[in-house]
């Protein structure tokens, strides 16, 4: 698939009190003014609103400077990249990037040079059928999540396959929704009972890969409506209504479970027992549904219709929702893709601090594919670009923090 245009993204507030005042700043540089608020309610639960306004000053917002790109639109080399489902660094700097189409992990050094590939497509030791996840674990070794296969196989930094772990499998998420969190313990899906036709839950592991818990992962409080298609037994077809919203949900390096409602720009942290820790919102303008977004929309829905599918369109709302996605970086900040005017190129990101104030937006100078989610390591930003024939790049940014 290619990478979904800024217009194409179709799938109770509690008021706070005080407002707080934050000042960072430096000789000669002028001071970060928060005008939101914070409030902590008698459950614990903090809840933080934000204005449109950004905390950063003037002149001292972080900034993106690409200074790395890895691959190719020709020939046959290890940079011809077909489906990116995982990128992952290593503490020497190495990027691990997991093919999906070849069912293998091709390394690149940190100046982009080809080093080496890992694995192969397949089921025996060291190979994978259906590898969808990569992450540096704890013990300094790569897992590498592979359902299909019912394993996670575990590779030291030097490429050697070391061992497979057993795994509950034969289904696919994209992305994947596990991983580590900071403190060692690993987390998988797995499918719960319940209402909907699919429930997520997360069992959570210890070191020695134990399973100690599962965690419901947090669903859409709204209940939305869809354009539905039944045909006998053999056709059952559920596509969103353009423009309506969404929902997203993130694990946290913290262990705590993020979910974000895309129509009014709210998220919330969940704790491992379904708590909710903190809310975060900030006020929004909403962009309007234009001529041009309706014809994307008639396109989208087009294969629906010509199989029969009846569309009410007067159901598709007047303004867009406020946003699409979001990811965390490793410092805790929330990195929210908010829904923006259609951009020639690049990307924006509202950032919000990891207690929930706004700090501003980073300008990115292109754009990125939220799946797999970039990834953060301190002041360098990774992810996966795609150019107008969407060949997909492995892209790096430095982010420049004034």
């Amino acid at each position: 698939m290619g990478m979904t245009p800024r217009h194409m993204l179709f799938p109770t507030l509690v008021v706070a009190a005080l407002p707080l005042l934050a000042a960072c700043g430096s000789e000669g540089r002028a001071a970060a003014t928060w005008n939101g608020t914070m409030d902590t309610l008698a459950s614990g639960q903090i809840v933080v609103h934000n204005t449109e306004q950004p905390m950063w000053p003037a002149r001292s917002e972080w900034r993106a400077e690409e200074d790395l790109r890895i691959g190719t639109m020709e020939g046959n080399g290890p940079d011809l990249l077909g489906e990116v489902r995982w990128l992952e660094i290593d503490p020497a700097g190495r990027i691990w990037v997991l093919e999906g189409q070849a069912q293998e992990i091709r390394i690149f050094g940190p100046d982009g040079r080809y080093v080496k590939t890992v694995g192969r497509e397949g089921g025996g030791p060291g190979e994978f059928a259906g590898a969808l996840h990569i992450q540096l674990g704890p013990d300094g070794n790569m897992w590498v999540v592979d359902p299909q296969n019912n394993r996670i196989s575990l590779f030291d930094t030097s490429g050697t396959f070391v061992e497979a772990k057993h795994i509950p499998g034969g289904f696919t998420i994209i992305p994947w929704p596990g991983g580590f969190d900071a403190a060692g313990y690993q987390y998988g899906p797995i499918p719960l009972p319940g209402e909907s036709m699919f429930t997520l839950g997360l069992v959570r592991y210890d070191s020695t890969f134990t399973p100690l818990d599962t965690i419901r992962a947090p669903e859409d409080p709204i209940e939305r409506e869809r354009f539905e298609l039944k045909r006998g037994k053999d056709m059952y077809w559920i596509t969103s209504i353009p423009y309506t919203g969404g929902f997203e949900s993130h694990l946290s390096r913290a262990g705590t479970i993020w979910g974000m409602v895309k129509d009014d720009y709210r998220l919330f942290e969940l704790s491992r027992n379904g708590d909710t820790l903190r809310t975060i919102t900030r006020d929004f303008t909403p962009l309007p549904v234009t001529e041009a977004d309706m014809e994307a929309a008639h396109e989208r829905l087009a294969d629906f219709i010509r199989n029969g599918g009846k569309v009410d369109w007067s159901k598709i709302p007047d303004t867009k929702p406020a946003t699409e996605d979001f990811f965390l970086d490793d410092e805790g900040n929330i990195w929210v893709e908010p829904v923006t005017v259609q951009a020639e190129q690049g990307m924006v990101f509202d950032v919000f601090d990891p207690e929930g104030r706004f700090l501003g937006t980073v300008q990115l100078p292109f754009p990125l594919r939220m799946s797999p989610p970039p990834t953060v390591r301190g002041s360098v930003l990774y992810g996966i670009t795609e150019d107008e024939l969407e060949v997909p790049y492995v892209v790096r940014a430095r982010i420049v923090k004034p």
